[in-house]
């Protein structure tokens, strides 16, 4: 692995930017799928933790989602009955449950971006960070999206348009390659860099 950074502009704007996710989700949901057609053979080649691991990463990426939106909604049919039956403590405490589990979710999510942002240097941008919870709830419908085209529709692929930031593009690729530059000098200052043997062309 190359210990280096790809910069892709982001997307524009919540329609782009959720066609690109549900092409994501597509991608994953197919990725499993493709993969679990026969899976002792996935877990002979993977191994127990690869297997376990291939489970949660690509399945479990956008099994979580499409479980957050029902998550949700059982949460307000609960708000619902609590108001319907006078306030029933049973009800209370199923609510309660389903907070705290949403809110350390949402925590844990919240901590990931922070500690992203932390390692990049963008601490001016740990306020979006408070969008956490409707940033989930549109991975949510991005998932189903995806899993109604994938049902409908498993050729279509939604190209997210880039390049409308010129400046941000230039200066993404300029990045890269100092980023680049920078490990191939490591890498030839340590001897790991491979040499290249000059070829000879018989006349």
């Amino acid at each position: 692995m190359i210990d280096s950074t790809t910069y892709e502009e982001a997307p524009s704007d919540v329609r782009r930017w959720f066609g690109q996710r549900t092409r994501w989700f597509k991608g994953w949901m197919q990725t499993w799928l493709v993969h679990m057609r026969e899976p002792r053979r996935l877990y002979g080649e993977l191994g127990l933790a690869g297997f376990l691991t291939f489970q949660f990463i690509v399945g479990g990426n956008a099994l979580v989602a499409l479980a957050h939106s029902v998550f949700m909604l059982v949460l307000i049919v609960k708000f619902i009955a609590l108001v319907l039956q006078d306030y029933d403590w049973t009800v209370i405490v199923e609510i309660m449950h389903c907070l705290g589990i949403a809110a350390v979710g949402y925590l844990i999510s919240a901590y990931l971006g922070w500690l992203g942002l932390s390692l990049r240097g963008e601490r001016n941008r740990f306020r979006t960070l408070i969008w956490t919870p409707v940033h989930w709830l549109l991975l949510s419908f991005a998932a189903w999206s995806a899993t109604v085209e994938l049902i409908t529709k498993p050729y279509l692929w939604k190209k997210t348009e880039h390049g409308l930031d010129q400046a941000l593009r230039q200066e993404s690729r300029t990045r890269s390659l100092l980023e680049l530059e920078r490990h191939l000098t490591e890498l030839e200052r340590n001897g790991l860099l491979p040499r290249l043997c000059a070829l000879e062309i018989a006349p």
